[in-house]
């Protein structure tokens, strides 16, 4: 399968990509480089061998992520890792987190569907489950609200995935 990875410069996200070039997967990265560095892509070659794809980009500008799976297609599934994560930081400058992490998801499902990409993976958060009433947390546990703007954009997205989902 070809795979493309947003925020896959990331700590996790280049971990995943270790995990997909090893599996036999071809593996495109997309990132902004806003929370990450170049030089995790370039440790991803050289513990696995293999080449990854990179592009540059912003997933909230849809020309440039219409254009990268133009140009590595076809995409057969994305993992969506790309988001603004700090929850401190998201109760600071909390129109940032939303414009970043809700406009990218949008962008980002709208090109999937230009491109007849319908398999996605999306890494949450267990801030979605606010103030739990137990731990550890069950997947199955209500989502009564989160505690802070961060919290509340992986809530959102959750929400957009399956309001498409739903129409699709």
């Amino acid at each position: 399968m070809k795979i493309l990875v947003t925020g896959g410069a990331g700590f996790i996200g280049s971990h995943t990509c270790v995990e997909l070039l090893n599996a036999g997967h071809a593996v495109v990265v997309v990132d902004n480089l806003c929370n990450s560095h170049s030089e995790s892509l370039r440790r991803v070659k050289k513990i696995t061998g293999k080449k990854i794809a990179f592009h540059k980009i912003d997933i909230r500008k849809r020309a440039a992520l219409d254009a990268a799976f133009k140009a590595e297609g076809p995409v057969d599934a994305v993992i969506h890792f790309a988001a603004l994560k700090a929850v401190g930081e998201s109760s600071r400058i909390p129109l940032a987190y939303y414009g970043n992490n809700i406009t990218g998801t949008l962008t980002l499902c709208e090109v999937m569907a230009a491109n007849a990409c319908k398999n996605l993976v999306f890494s949450s958060s267990a801030t979605v489950y606010g103030d739990p009433a137990s731990v550890p947390i069950r997947e199955d546990a209500p989502t009564p609200g989160a505690t802070n703007p961060y919290g509340w954009t992986k809530l959102m997205m959750e929400q957009i995935f399956r309001d498409v989902q739903t129409s699709d």
